[in-house]
């Protein structure tokens, strides 16, 4: 049996109890000379004692026993099968080398560990199975738990089989404690794993929001975690257009490729990074998307139901230069997506039938008004309102009017017109002259009702017909490929075609008959021979209005005569792109003289009207039809028409949820507003009404985070500073999905201005996000912005970063608990013929202190010896 010390050092403190003998005699020195050094011994004795206690007095004693080995292997991902399949056998092998003397037990690690056998005589195969989870390394759970496992009265080794690249815990931490409990731990180092073959999609960079125009950069970042170039392509996407392509060599490490990005329009841009390489093994990380919010002009989309209309509109010309960028689409290729819809500010109806919409394409446009802060303008005109059927429609409902039915619309009953158009084509008409009279011919047509006549007469020294005289709705669909057919070429005669133009309109039996002739005047007949046929024109009533084509060789004279001999107009020309607008006054005049529309009336301005500010009643001129409609209760009527005894809304507006919807139930074009589009106020009347109408625009800034926490994504919401927390008392946040559904997000508020939304369940993609603050229930701002959800991180697995043998580690751990790094069989056999017992004496010395302690108390109080 030996005597042995924990903490030796402290036995210096024994020097002490000389001093302390000292002080205690000056302190006792009344009591007689006896009970002083009787004093002295006993409290000598206990501060003896208690030092020996404090240095860990211990009595160790070595007897023969039994050794016991615990096998702790690392099963984690970072292990490939064939080391596993490795340590296996070797531990196989070890069992059978051990004999007799020596217990073993099995411990398996991952992120957490299994006792898979305990100390036993020999390992059982059948036992050899387990459940752990393997996507971490923690070496420190392992140890500890076959420390728990080891009998108390044996020689305790444990042999550790793993790559030392520790994910979680600390090993080094737990050999420490297993060197306080005599356990001595060898390891195993394994054969280095295979080269790890692995290319990547590490990040895509793009700045979250920019101006629009403003160049701006995209990199895309690319990891190679091989030990080797590896040949592939990097595509970057914008949207679905490929905009860079990479061919290159990714060099082992990061590998950066950088793009300018120059004018993007405005709205949300979608970029997406795709990778091929020939080196690589998870084709899951080899895509990235990044999302860029890019501010400028708002957008506009005018939906018009004219496929033939190959000219701007008037009130698109109008709203040129006001700060917006406008779209024009037919109504068949109206947005079939809320998503698409919400990239524009206001969407604008001219002349649209409801039979061109989908009932799906209709609740978008509800819900992007109501839901999303929308704008949305409905013109009327002969296709629109409830001759468009609207009546009783999701359209309807966003409308400040009632559709009516029965009598649709308001027009004098027109007489039968006809009107034919003679076209110079002689040379000189050759270029934009003959451009801009096709353009005429399509304006002409679109003032007539589809009953009307139209024709058109092409001639050089003999007439063409390149468009018969037939009524206007036999001609919509096939007027332009018979345009086509136009061409310039050969001399000038206009004598023969005004012939054939005068007995077409004879035999067209039409109330009102009219000719326009373009041309330079240059012609073959003499002009004593136009005489007799002006004459012809006028006892028919045939009025024939002129257009002087071709500057400084126009021959005015003659066509001034042919004007006035048959009260006809005549028109000089030095602009061709003002020939259509020109075309445009002239019929309405021949129409007004037909009492097409004789009871022309001027709308009455409501002069509180918020749209129609600086616009007085003087200035409106007169319009020649509307749509009948009823105005709802809320609404705010700025035009009326009082025509019919009845006060019949021409201009109306009211909010609809969070957008707002005007009606115009007259026309924007010229078949009711002729004198409208030349009107001086008509571009300020409608970009007044089209701003009123705008999805209105944000007072502050909306800052937007997407940050993931234990696995799920959340959304960071700031409001800018110019947005004070105390304007608004509540923050609605809606999101548009790619499956087209709108949620509602639950929002915790975290700080003044700033509020977080838990994201979990949102399927990866874009999304468009609806930004409203309220005070109350009134609304204090909105905005639209996009956002980016990308898929769930797809890093490399953890386990796979690290490679090789971590042997630094595996050498402090096996030093430190006296053990070794890679042993032989010898080694583990060794030391299994004796153990040590060791007793702690503390729980001796204390009591005994304690009981000296009395003895000497009684000694100094009661003199006791």
């Amino acid at each position: 049996m030996d005597i042995n010390f924990e903490h030796p050092a402290l036995l210096t403190l024994l020097f002490i109890i000389p001093i302390f003998w000292g002080l205690s005699t000056l302190a006792i020195g009344r009591l007689p000379l006896w009970r002083i050094f009787s004093s002295n011994f006993f409290r000598g004795l206990v501060l003896a004692l208690l030092i020996l206690s404090l240095a860990g007095l211990s009595r160790v004693e070595k007897r023969p026993g039994e050794s016991s080995l615990v096998f702790c292997v690392d099963v984690s991902d970072s292990i490939n099968p064939e080391n596993k399949n490795l340590v296996m056998n070797s531990i196989t092998t070890i069992d059978k080398e051990l004999g007799e003397k020596v217990k073993r037990g099995l411990v398996v690690f991952g992120k957490d560990a299994q006792v898979i056998a305990p100390v036993e005589e020999r390992l059982k195969p059948e036992n050899m199975h387990w459940e752990v989870d393997t996507s971490r390394t923690n070496i420190a759970s392992g140890l500890l738990s076959c420390m728990n496992i080891f009998p108390k009265d044996s020689k305790k080794k444990l042999l550790l089989f793993t790559d030392g690249n520790e994910n979680m815990g600390s090993g080094l931490q737990a050999a420490k404690i297993l060197e306080k409990q005599g356990i001595e731990v060898y390891a195993m180092e394994l054969p280095p794993p295979p080269e790890v073959k692995e290319v990547y999609i590490k990040n895509l960079m793009v700045p979250k929001e920019v101006a629009q125009g403003e160049a701006f950069g995209a990199r895309s970042t690319v990891e190679n975690k091989g030990v080797a170039p590896s040949k592939g392509t990097l595509k970057l996407y914008e949207g679905d257009k490929l905009i860079k392509e990479w061919e290159t060599n990714f060099s082992p490490g990061l590998n950066t490729f950088d793009l300018s990005y120059d004018n993007p329009k405005r709205g949300f841009l979608q970029f997406r990074a795709v990778l091929e390489a020939e080196s690589d093994t998870n084709p899951e990380n080899n895509l990235q998307e990044a999302f860029v919010n890019v501010r400028g002009k708002p957008r506009i989309l005018y939906v018009q139901s004219n496929p033939y209309l190959n000219r701007k509109p008037f009130l698109v010309t109008a709203l040129e230069g006001k700060d917006v960028e406008v779209e024009i689409r037919n109504a068949e290729d109206m947005p079939r997506t809320l998503q698409e819809l919400l990239g524009y500010e206001c969407i604008i109806f001219s002349n649209v039938p409801a039979t061109a919409l989908s009932q799906e394409q209709m609740e978008f446009l509800k819900t992007y008004v109501a839901d999303f802060g929308g704008g949305f303008v409905m013109l009327g005109g002969e296709l629109s309102l409830a001759q468009g059927g609207y009546a009783d429609t999701v359209v309807e409902e966003i409308l400040p009017v009632k559709v009516t039915a029965g009598s649709t619309f308001w027009e004098e009953k027109p007489k039968r017109v006809a009107i034919i158009l003679l076209i110079d084509k002689s040379g000189s008409m050759s270029g934009t002259k003959l451009f801009a009279t096709k353009k005429a011919a399509i304006e002409l047509m679109m003032q007539l009702k589809s009953e009307d006549l139209m024709g058109v007469i092409a001639f050089d020294v003999i007439p063409y017909d390149i468009v018969e005289l037939l009524p206007v709705k036999d001609l919509r669909s096939s007027i332009v490929s018979k345009l086509t057919r136009l061409n310039a070429g050969g001399g000038t005669d206009i004598f023969p075609a005004m012939k054939e133009a005068y007995k077409k309109l004879l035999e067209s039996g039409a109330q009102v008959s009219h000719v326009v002739l373009l041309s330079d005047g240059n012609t073959r007949s003499v002009y004593y021979s136009y005489e007799s046929l002006m004459e012809m024109f006028k006892q028919a009533s045939i009025s024939v209005s002129t257009i002087a084509i071709g500057g400084w060789l126009v021959n005015t004279r003659l066509l001034k005569d042919i004007a006035r001999r048959t009260r006809g107009e005549f028109y000089t020309l030095d602009n061709y792109k003002e020939l259509p607008k020109l075309i445009i006054t002239d019929t309405a005049k021949v129409l007004t003289k037909a009492d097409f529309h004789e009871e022309q009336f001027i709308p009455r301005l409501d002069p509180n009207s918020e749209i129609l500010k600086s616009i007085s009643q003087e200035q409106i001129p007169p319009l020649k039809g509307y749509s009948l409609t009823i105005p709802k209760p809320t609404a705010e009527v700025s035009l009326v028409a009082d025509i019919r005894g009845v006060e019949d809304p021409v201009l109306a507006n009211w909010r609809y949820g969070l957008g707002k919807a005007v009606v115009y139930t007259s026309d924007a074009e010229a078949r009711w507003s002729s004198q409208w589009i030349n009107w001086n106020m008509y571009n300020k009347f409608w970009s007044q009404t089209i701003h009123w109408a705008m999805r209105d625009i944000p007072r502050g800034e909306y800052a937007l985070e997407i940050e993931e926490s234990e696995g799920k994504p959340y959304l960071m919401i700031e409001a800018g500073a110019e947005v004070a927390s105390n304007e608004f008392d509540r923050l609605q946040l809606r999101l548009l999905s790619p499956g087209l559904e709108a949620h509602e997000v639950n929002l915790r508020q975290v700080a003044p201005r700033r509020f977080i939304a838990n994201l979990e369940g949102y399927p990866p993609g874009s999304y468009t996000v609806d930004i409203s603050t309220f005070k109350g229930d009134k609304l204090v701002d909105h905005a639209t912005k996009g956002l980016l959800l990308p898929p769930q991180a797809r890093p490399l697995p953890v386990e796979s970063l690290s490679q090789g043998n971590n042997r630094e580690l595996l050498e402090t751990v096996t030093k430190l608990t006296h053990g070794k790094l890679n042993p032989g069989p010898e080694d583990l056999r060794q030391g299994t013929g004796e153990i040590e017992k060791r007793e702690d004496l503390s729980k001796f010395l204390i009591p005994l202190a304690m009981g000296l302690f009395l003895i000497d108390i009684a000694i100094r109080r009661i003199g006791i010896v």
